[in-house]
């Protein structure tokens, strides 16, 4: 039986760790901070939906839900939104800047309706400023109008987990500019989903979150429904 000296062995399983951290840290935690160097890193997974497009293709003036895991994981977005003719393109721990990116691929080639936005909390973990996010959204609102001058936009309010708590005061900065610039251009709504993610103190619902303590569980999900879809519902 082969023997390793315990120092030795020490070493190698430091060394195995910290070669499997990256791996890791994006399967269990995708919208941890990744070393945001280029604007492709979830090139897979546009290229997934650009081949079940191909397969069954969407119909135009469906409600679109884009943006980051929040959505991503919610599984049963599109059934629970059914009637809402929901399609779900968020994919990785997109930030608004690779959203745009991505835009004329699996934004404006669907033509939708309505779009219902929810990124920037990956922003904010990455360094950005709350500026840097409204700023980045606004382009995105730019680049959906251009082309899609009658398609409505929501952009849901930003809520940390309970990992990013310390990043509260930049989460509210962030949906202060939005909110604020929605009542102002009227280009797009603001929906707002703090009130239920907080309990008669103020202090963060643990329970809807689940085991990462980053991203919902069904329950905080269950909570995010009918204010989207009361939202969506003013507009008909």
């Amino acid at each position: 039986m082969l023997r390793f000296p315990l120092k030795g062995a020490a070493m190698l399983i430091s060394s195995l760790c910290v070669a499997l951290l990256p791996v890791f840290s994006q399967s269990i935690f995708p919208d941890l901070p990744s070393g945001r160097d280029t604007l492709t890193r979830y090139e897979s997974e546009i290229k997934a939906y650009e081949a079940r497009d191909k397969a069954r293709p969407v119909k135009r003036g469906e409600t679109l839900f884009i943006g980051s895991s929040t959505f991503r994981l919610w599984g049963n977005l599109e059934t629970e939104f059914q009637d809402l003719h929901a399609v779900n393109r968020a994919f990785g721990g997109a930030t608004i800047d690779e959203i745009n990116h991505y835009a004329e691929r699996i934004v404006i080639p669907y033509k939708p309706s309505r779009i219902v936005f929810y990124a920037g909390t990956n922003d904010l973990a990455e360094g950005d400023s709350a500026k840097n996010i409204y700023e980045d959204f606004l382009e995105f609102e730019r680049i959906v109008h251009k082309k899609l001058p009658a398609t409505k936009i929501y952009f849901v309010s930003m809520s940390p987990g309970p990992v990013r708590v310390k990043l509260q005061k930049r989460y509210d900065e962030t949906n202060a500019l939005v909110s604020a610039e929605a009542r102002r251009s009227n280009k797009f709504k603001f929906v707002d989903i703090r009130p239920v993610m907080y309990d008669g103190k103020g202090k963060l619902k643990g329970n809807l979150f689940g085991f990462d303590r980053l991203h919902m569980n069904k329950a905080g999900q269950d909570a995010w429904e009918p204010i989207i879809r009361n939202a969506l519902a003013k507009d008909k």
